[in-house]
């Protein structure tokens, strides 16, 4: 009997213009979490979506339980016991909680064949129990923020028996008491017998809680090793073939000039009576838990949503932003949490995705001057050194740290004065993350004014000049000098009476 429950022997996989696989061999035991990292476009989403049956493979063997299967779908996955909870939630907002975790594996009368909902919504509640989540079952999934999302797509793989279980950057927007209950309920299924493939960027997320490591770089496997024999260093050496530097905290200097400021801002059970300014060149961080309001008062202050009560104000100047068109006439643009739902246009080009807000400017007696667009497009390309085979590509083609550099230089070119960036780095790799907090930095060096949110507190305190800590709604507090300052300083403040 062979130890692996799969193998993935001799994988590849090309695109048009590009070879997202090249011989790649993978292995699985029973009972075991295994991570898979590398850089963005390392290959590591193919390699998954070709075994959960999105893809199908050029050359190579999949072996599942000794047995081959062939180019599959991904029914036939589901059903052979593979199961995904993949990075952009594949979810049903307008119906329940309880029918998302079940949906087409209802719970049903025996004698009936009618949906059992009594037993739907106890089965649920005992998955979401698993992962330490105590939420009303029966409620529209659309009411939850995006970390309980994650955590009923959890659950919902949970609830389909896989054996197999692809966990594509669970962690992403949960918070560390949330990713410490989902390790637990990780630990059990190891225990149970069933396998755990971990895709992460966190790779002390890595060290915690997998047993070992499979290392991609540039569509090939570069490194296997159980956990204890790499440290994160050498991990990230693999990944990125050269030694990564640290980044290091550097005060900059800024103008006492205040660009934007919001007065008593409220919004009905979401935040309540928020009052910052926000200075010409600065980076003011806004921290604080999952659910502490954060990203419903940046939606409500780009227009997305209607606020109830307070003032907006640039240079001085009461304004009404009633709707993001408003808010951009006024200099300000936003990078949403959700970069690939509602940042991008998966189906246009990188050019379209880049440029479409500044169109305006490359029109000459009512038609638009494509090769102005594309003398632009590729300026801003080379700039932010976005990896892209060409400004034709989809946007949907690329990794996420390019997605992302495409939307920031998207703002670049419209020549904003305030940039919003809601958790930026947001399942991007080590090596890519570095060079987006370059970006914005320099954004900031250039006068433009920024306001970053990011449910991880070490990058709020790297990138940030000030920080305002929220919880539950309200503005608990500001920090102002960021030397020395702790991720644990930051959680008192949020927690304080």
């Amino acid at each position: 009997m062979s130890e692996w429950i799969l193998e993935m022997k001799k994988i590849s996989k090309a695109f048009p213009g590009t070879q997202a696989l090249s011989n790649v061999d993978f292995e699985l035991k029973p009972g075991e979490i295994h991570a898979l990292i590398g850089e963005n476009g390392a290959g590591k989403s193919t390699l998954m979506n070709i075994l959960i049956g999105i893809h199908r493979f050029d050359e190579g063997e999949i072996f599942l339980n000794g047995k081959k299967i062939e180019n599959h779908h991904p029914y036939e996955a589901l059903m052979e016991g593979i199961g995904m909870v993949p990075q952009e939630l594949n979810l049903v907002p307008e119906v329940s909680v309880a029918e998302n975790i079940f949906l087409g594996n209802e719970r049903k009368k025996s004698k009936t064949g009618i949906v059992d909902w009594k037993e739907t919504s106890q089965q649920a509640r005992e998955l979401l129990g698993k992962l330490d989540v105590n939420i009303d079952v029966n409620q529209k999934l659309g009411n939850l923020s995006a970390a309980y999302q994650q955590l009923v797509s959890i659950a919902r793989l949970l609830a389909s028996g896989s054996n197999v279980l692809i966990m594509d950057e669970p962690t992403a927007a949960l918070t560390s008491s949330e990713t410490r209950s989902l390790f637990n309920s990780m630990r059990l299924l190891r225990e149970e017998g069933k396998s755990i493939i971990f895709i992460t960027h966190h790779l002390e997320e890595v060290k915690e809680i997998c047993d070992r490591v499979t290392i991609m770089r540039d569509s090939r496997v570069v490194h296997k090793a159980k956990i204890d024999e790499l440290t994160i260093d050498e991990m990230i050496f693999y990944m990125a073939n050269r030694h990564i530097e640290k980044a290091v905290k550097v005060v900059e200097k800024v103008s006492n000039e205040v660009f934007f400021e919001v007065k008593n801002f409220s919004r009905a059970k979401e935040f309540a009576n928020i009052s910052f300014n926000v200075r010409k060149g600065e980076i003011l961080g806004i921290a604080g838990l999952v659910g502490s309001g954060r990203t419903e008062l940046v939606r409500c202050i780009f227009g997305l949503t209607k606020k109830d009560a307070g003032k907006t104000l640039i240079e001085g100047k009461e304004i009404e932003i009633t709707g993001a068109h408003v808010a951009i006439a006024h200099g300000i643009g936003y990078i949403p949490e959700e970069r690939r739902k509602y940042g991008i246009f998966p189906d246009l080009t990188v050019s379209e995705n880049m440029l479409m807000p500044s169109y305006s400017k490359f029109l000459s007696t009512g038609m638009i001057r494509y090769p102005s667009i594309d003398h632009e497009c590729s300026h801003y390309v080379d700039e932010l050194k976005i990896k892209t085979a060409s400004n034709n590509t989809l946007i949907k083609n690329l990794s996420g740290g390019n997605q992302q550099k495409v939307i920031i230089s998207r703002w670049m070119a419209k020549g904003i004065r305030m940039l919003i960036l809601d958790e930026p780095t947001r399942g991007i790799d080590v090596n890519a993350k570095g060079e987006i907090h370059r970006l914005i930095k320099a954004m900031a060096k250039s006068g433009v004014t920024v306001i970053v949110i990011s449910s991880e507190l070490e990058e709020v305190i790297n990138l940030s000049d000030r920080i305002m800590v929220m919880y539950e709604g309200q503005c608990k507090g500001f920090v102002d000098d960021l030397n020395g300052l702790l991720q644990e300083d930051i959680l008192k403040i949020a927690l304080q009476n």
